[in-house]
């Protein structure tokens, strides 16, 4: 009895001392850090291309979400929530103490003190460092004059889900990717064989597969003007109801995709617009090295050799345009990281509205072949968050100045945030910073028990959401 008295009273000082000292375990409520990190949400289904996707409901028990919603992959409107479960939030494992001696780096998440309310936590990502001057300017981040720019690890902590091929409609006619002769649906993507392409060394443009938007309008949301959307827009499926009326294109786009050469001696090329520039990245197979193009001209001196085997293996791409950078990773090897001049809007500081015509004529995506058979997986298109003028109070009309132990923090979820730019008092300091969360852990789902006519609630695991936090 001795020793599992004293067992006990040693596991209990153990996790008292890793709970103040090491780890801590906090949930999340609200839905500012969606689609990244969840609030209490219920996980929707889309009934037509099976996409599982969260929509956020109130933390307050007595009210409810019932939709419709609209599912962000396919653009099937009018799905109803009221037979769907409410989800608790993400449970993070916060490591304390991680800033003790470092400093928190841009773009990390963090859990803090709220400065207005110390007795509460929040988790948001730091975007502002101390002595730096900051400020949100047409959905980009701008620090001391210059515009902020993410690594690939980091644009990939951010981006959202526009359109993933891995969850396709019922419906072919109502694929966002538009094939031209040559290119064929499979059963995980697109297949290009040069027995049924264009005669090589035609004039005519290579054949391609084009994103051609969204089908329809989602849930008939009168924010958006025309019924064919062909740039993606800051909408949030999370949001649902709560979605603010007015809308932004978003230019920061990613593609990804995996590829695999099974023969040919031709080339592959990957293009991305903003609406100003076009921008190319052409794999010659033949050659074993990639070329770089903007606006149809070879950029002189960008030739790139490649190193091991490239036939019959999946190859990851990944291309962005994310921050006004051009960014071109191979198997996760960033191969093109360049900057780009910042585009003059037609406005100051207020965006660029969706119903504002000037980007109808650009084509933002696409990829082409000729004379290689070659397969197309796991294609995914991504935007990047774009951040709003949420209150407007600091750090949007004008630059805000941080002091020497000062931060300034924003919510992935940018058009509901609660967050620096909105807060009574804008800066979080040194002295409030909790921890660096790490890991997603126990998440559950709602379960139900039944015996006879009893029927019990439960909590059951939720093994698919367990994910480390980078």
């Amino acid at each position: 009895m001795r020793y599992v008295v004293e067992s006990l009273v040693s596991l209990a000082l153990a996790v008292c001392l890793v709970r103040s000292f090491v780890v801590e375990g906090y949930i999340i409520s609200t839905g500012s850090m969606a689609p990244y990190l969840l609030g209490f949400h219920k996980q929707v289904v889309c009934p037509d291309c099976r996409l599982p996707f969260a929509v956020g409901v109130p933390v307050d028990t007595e009210t409810d979400t019932n939709g419709p919603v609209a599912c962000p992959n396919c653009g099937q409107a009018h799905i109803n929530l009221s037979l769907v479960p409410r989800n608790e939030g993400d449970q993070l494992l916060v490591q304390k103490f991680a800033y003790l001696f470092r400093r928190p780096k841009r773009w990390e998440v963090v859990v803090f003190q709220n400065p207005n309310q110390p007795t509460q936590a929040y988790v948001k990502r730091v975007i502002g460092l101390p002595g730096e001057e900051i400020q949100v300017r047409a959905g980009d981040l701008w620090v001391n004059g210059e515009l902020a720019r993410k690594n690939l690890a980091e644009q990939r902590s951010t981006r959202m889900v526009v359109s993933s091929l891995k969850y396709q409609s019922k419906n072919r006619e109502e694929l966002r990717w538009q094939m031209e002769s040559g290119w064929k649906v499979s059963s995980d993507g697109f297949e290009f064989n040069p027995d049924r392409s264009v005669p090589i060394g035609d004039a005519a443009s290579l054949p391609s597969v084009t994103y051609r938007g969204t089908t329809q309008k989602h849930g008939g949301s009168a924010s958006v003007a025309d019924s064919a959307q062909l740039w993606p827009t800051d909408e949030y499926a999370y949001n649902g109801l709560n979605e603010a009326s007015q809308r932004y294109r978003v230019r920061d786009l990613m593609l990804a995709m995996q590829i695999e050469l099974h023969s040919g001696r031709g080339a592959m090329t990957w293009a991305l617009s903003d609406g100003a520039q076009t921008f190319e990245i052409s794999l010659a197979a033949g050659e074993r090295e990639l070329r770089l193009f903007i606006d149809g001209v070879e950029v002189p001196d960008q030739r790139v050799k490649l190193s091991g085997a490239m036939w019959q293996r999946k190859r990851l791409v990944e291309m962005s345009l994310f921050d006004r950078q051009l960014l071109f990773a191979l198997d996760g090897e960033v191969i093109y990281q360049r900057p780009l001049e910042p585009l003059v809007l037609p406005a100051k500081n207020v965006g660029d509205s969706a119903k504002n015509p000037v980007l109808e004529d650009a084509q933002p995506v696409r990829f082409d072949a000729w004379d290689l058979h070659v397969s197309v997986s796991d294609l995914t298109l991504y935007r990047d968050v774009y951040y709003t003028r949420g209150d407007g109070r600091h750090g949007v009309n004008e630059p805000y100045r941080l002091s020497a132990d000062e931060y300034f923090f924003l919510g992935d979820n940018s058009p509901v945030s609660l967050d620096s730019r909105s807060w009574t008092n804008a800066v979080v300091r040194d002295h409030m910073l909790i921890g660096k969360p790490f890991l997603v852990h126990l998440p559950s789902r709602p379960g139900r028990v039944k015996l006879g006519s009893a029927e019990w609630h439960i909590r059951v695991p939720d093994w698919g959401r367990i994910r480390y936090i980078r």
